[in-house]
């Protein structure tokens, strides 16, 4: 049987990680001079951690969320929102960066409805003015804007194939129990016939009891009660629109008028049936009514519910226009409600097929609202770099083989931003030492107790330095914090058996690390062909790890 880890879960997880940013330490390591083939093995881990040649503090500030990158692009098809769909791995965002805009800046929207498929051709521009900040677009889509990136985010922090969430929101809001309905969709577009549609317009302007005299345009009914029970959509001449149920309706063949009492309007819930608000020369559009049931109410109104209006293309219900999305849903069914004549799909000599509606619940607490969860982030990046002064700090010679990510390693200090994990020598025997040789110890048995990389050699300083030198050896408690075999009371050998006196011409003239050997826990390794370092090496790296 199927067993599925929801987003929730994973994205909970990312949350934790980020949380953890507040206690815990994460630190970019580069490690080996060499080649390296990292696997998920304690011995693997120990290898690399072994091998760290330096390694910085990241920034908590510069550890995001991240989600994949979807960018806006004339002619692609973006996937729908749909809440019967996992959405995993999914283009159902989209995001419209600068060339593509009027804001100058990365604006991410999710994708609620994409034309039956359809390509893009009209990319939604961000507008303060827009309340709900859901934008139809000529081609058809609707979207709903969810954040923003600036473009200095956007360079900083973008990873191939991965954006961070930025921005003003909260990553982890107050649990919402219900969303709203998101949009109704037409389940057989394609087959369901017998819908109507009639147009007029207005000829006086109405008022509170509810009745209306319309100049009827061709194919209305003479039939008293006709279009009871339906809808009535009006829009004044500045376009306001307005919504009723028709309760009583009649037509007049002597004077050619249609007379219509509606009842109470159905979006705005005001007391009074509100056709006063409708005016001369309105036009008026009768449809089939949309009958939606389900557990919540309208925004404006609890005596109501949500409310769309269905779109009629040659007898076709073919989409659904959603006035009122409502609030406090978490199940809704939607039905047409048939007319009273001339429609009854069940009679088996009827050309008429009954629509199918569904209604799809937003999130809870609507689209928006979660950004974390709603785009399914179970990703989180991070961004270091080594600088100019960084360089002073720490060896920019020879090469690397692999960088990783580190939690918590321990140092003999208060966690440092930047550390230099190799052993500076300084020796007047200098000429004995050079790049790339292994040195040893050996003790009064002949055995080696002590093995070393030599990763630098500064012939102005007489200083050399050693990477590499954790090995089987059993460490000498009285060198460094106990963690490594260095011998300061023994002379290093190199490969043609030179010695290099490592106590002259001073005593103390070894620095060794401040990290503590092997510690930390090993969260990422990546491996690469050996990359050089120069004193004029500006490194970034950026990390996109998963849960």
């Amino acid at each position: 049987m199927p067993e599925i880890l929801t987003t929730s879960f994973k994205s909970d997880s990312t949350r934790l990680f980020i949380d953890s940013l507040a206690s815990d330490a994460y630190y970019l390591v580069v490690s080996s001079i060499g080649t390296f083939d990292p696997a998920d093995t304690l011995y693997s881990k120990n290898q690399f951690l072994e091998k760290i040649l330096f390694g910085k503090r990241v920034n908590p500030n510069d550890i995001h969320y991240a989600i994949k990158y979807y960018p806006w692009q004339v002619g692609n098809t973006y996937t729908e929102y749909d809440d019967k769909v996992d959405l995993t791995g999914q283009n159902f965002y989209a995001v419209v960066g600068p060339n593509d805009n009027d804001t100058g800046d990365y604006r991410v929207y999710k994708c609620l409805r994409n034309n039956n498929n359809g390509v893009t051709s009209n990319p939604p521009n961000y507008d303060a003015a827009v309340i709900n900040q859901r934008y139809e677009t000529a081609d058809g889509y609707v979207w709903k804007y969810m954040y923003r990136l600036t473009s200095l985010q956007f360079e900083a922090y973008a990873a191939v194939g991965y954006i961070p969430i930025l921005g003003l929101l909260d990553s982890d809001p107050v649990p919402a129990d219900k969303g709203s309905i998101s949009d109704i969709v037409v389940d057989n577009r394609d087959d369901n016939q017998g819908y109507q549609v009639v147009t007029g317009s207005l000829i006086d302007s109405a008022d509170v009891t509810g009745i209306m005299n319309i100049d009827p345009g061709p194919g209305w009914s003479p039939r008293d009660d006709y279009y009871s029970g339906q809808f009535l959509y009006s829009t004044n001449p500045n376009g306001v629109s307005h919504i009723f149920e028709v309760f009583d309706y009649s037509y007049e063949p002597n004077t050619g008028v249609a007379t219509v009492r509606v009842g109470q309007e159905l979006v705005s819930g005001d007391a009074d049936p509100v056709t006063a608000g409708v005016t001369t020369n309105a036009s008026i559009r009768i449809v089939p009514k949309v009958l939606i049931q389900g557990d919540g109410i309208s925004t404006t109104n609890p005596n109501y519910t949500a409310v769309g209006v269905p779109n009629i293309v040659d007898g076709r219900i073919d989409s659904v226009d959603l006035l009122e999305p409502g609030i406090g849903y978490s199940n809704a069914i939607v039905t047409v409600v048939d007319p009273q004549f001339d429609f009854d799909p069940d009679d088996p000599n009827s050309t008429v097929v009954r629509a199918s509606l569904r209604a799809r619940i937003s999130p809870p607490g609507g689209h928006g609202f979660n950004i974390i969860d709603e785009l399914r982030c179970r990703n989180f990046s991070m961004y270091a770099y080594i600088t100019a002064d960084d360089n002073t700090q720490i060896g920019d010679s020879n090469t690397y083989g692999a960088v990783g990510l580190i939690r918590n390693p321990n140092f003999n200090i208060a966690n440092p931003v930047i550390f230099d994990n190799r052993i500076a020598i300084t020796t007047s025997d200098i000429g004995n030492v050079t790049t790339n040789a292994t040195l040893t110890q050996v003790n009064a048995d002949n055995d080696v107790v002590f093995s070393g990389f030599v990763h630098e050699v500064d012939v102005t300083t007489n200083t050399f330095y050693l990477c590499e030198y954790m090995g089987p050896y059993r460490n000498n408690s009285a060198t460094g914090q106990g963690d490594v075999s260095l011998d300061l009371t023994l002379p290093l050998r190199n490969e043609t058996g030179q010695t290099i006196t490592i106590n002259s011409p001073v005593a103390s003239n070894v620095t060794m690390s401040p990290y503590t050997q092997r510690s930390g826990e090993v969260y990422f390794m990546e491996n690469f062909f050996p990359l050089p370092r120069t004193d004029n090496s500006r490194e970034e790296f950026k990390f996109v790890l998963e849960y």
